[in-house]
């Protein structure tokens, strides 16, 4: 299970953001997003969402004094009630894919397999599949 990234072919429409925030809070509100689209324009923009496989380590489960982010089934999930909102994970999590809000940290748990993000993601910059280094 993976989540492929094609920062190349991101628009920056936010679609997937806004889907992700839909499941995750039932209304269009970004900030409860667990996937983040940064614009550089020029440039292409910074796609922020937690990468899984393709994160050497999982530093944020290491940093996490309240033993709240685990793996399970390849994925590292965050165990809300545990969560102490201290921020440690946030803060060594290479891809900024990792936010704390109200006290608790947020971050993509793919949807439980079937990611909203995907779905909506009408140009292919979020795929299903392997994470493509």
């Amino acid at each position: 299970m993976g989540l492929v990234v094609d920062v190349g072919s991101c628009t920056e429409c936010k679609r997937c953001m806004i889907a992700c925030s839909l499941v995750r809070s039932g209304s269009v509100r970004l900030g409860s997003s667990r996937i983040e689209i940064q614009p550089d324009w020029p440039e292409l923009p910074e796609i922020r969402v937690c990468r899984f496989e393709d994160c050497e380590g999982h530093p944020c489960v290491g940093s996490c004094p309240a033993s709240a982010i685990g793996e399970s089934d390849g994925l590292i999930l965050i165990d809300a009630e545990g969560c102490i909102g201290c921020g440690a994970c946030e803060a060594v999590c290479p891809y900024d894919a990792i936010r704390i809000q109200e006290e608790k940290a947020l971050k993509c748990d793919l949807c439980g397999g079937d990611p909203a993000c995907v779905v909506e993601c009408v140009t292919g910059a979020l795929r299903d599949g392997e994470v493509a280094e």
